[in-house]
């Protein structure tokens, strides 16, 4: 099997639990156990590709899969340089860790607001990624998250969007500031 079709058994295995669950919580879990295979999978690791960098950098990677739903697959690489910011990406996402290990923070917002202004956020999970895990991020307000290559090496993963997130404005916070800001992709 080649790289794409293993993309396409993928997508058309995330639109069957789509079309049976939604992004609800088991659907959502449903996607990242197969994420977590499709990441292991030989063609997969075979093909890997030096992807320079992700949104943060300014340096995305062109999609591997996008639709007119917005359902949107990119490939991204997070540096051991230093962590993300705190960021949100106004979708639920699955992670997929293909190469490398991530230092994966999850962020909750303690304020009731959902835009750009004052945001209390709080830091409530912090673990390693290894290859072969997936985790969810949920549906905004709470898709609140940073990384960063852990262990001195970058990680390589795959990203799967429940919106095309290269369009969609997202938050960075400064928990110290008690801010949100919001961005648009390609602005800084």
């Amino acid at each position: 099997m080649s790289m794409q079709a293993s993309v396409d058994a993928f997508i058309g295995d995330v639109k069957a639990i789509l079309d049976e669950h939604g992004s609800s919580d088991d659907g959502l879990q449903r996607i990242a156990d197969r994420m977590a295979t499709f990441v292991r999978e030989p063609e997969v690791l075979a093909n890997h590709q030096d992807v320079t960098g992700n949104i943060h950098t300014g340096r995305q990677s062109t999609p591997l899969y996008n639709d007119e739903t917005g359902l949107t697959l990119v490939r991204a690489r997070f540096g051991p340089e230093a962590m993300t910011p705190i960021h949100s990406h106004g979708s639920w996402g699955v992670i997929g860790v293909y190469q490398g290990r991530d230092q994966y923070q999850v962020w909750k917002r303690l304020d009731d607001g959902h835009g750009d202004g004052h945001a209390e956020v709080e830091l409530v999970e912090e673990r390693i990624l290894e290859p072969g895990d997936a985790v969810i991020l949920p549906a905004p307000p709470q898709d609140i998250h940073a990384q960063q290559g852990y262990g001195g090496d970058p990680t390589y993963e795959f990203v799967l969007f429940g919106a095309n997130t290269m369009t969609l404005p997202r938050l960075y916070f400064d928990p110290e500031g008690k801010t949100a800001r919001e961005v648009t992709p390609g602005q800084r």
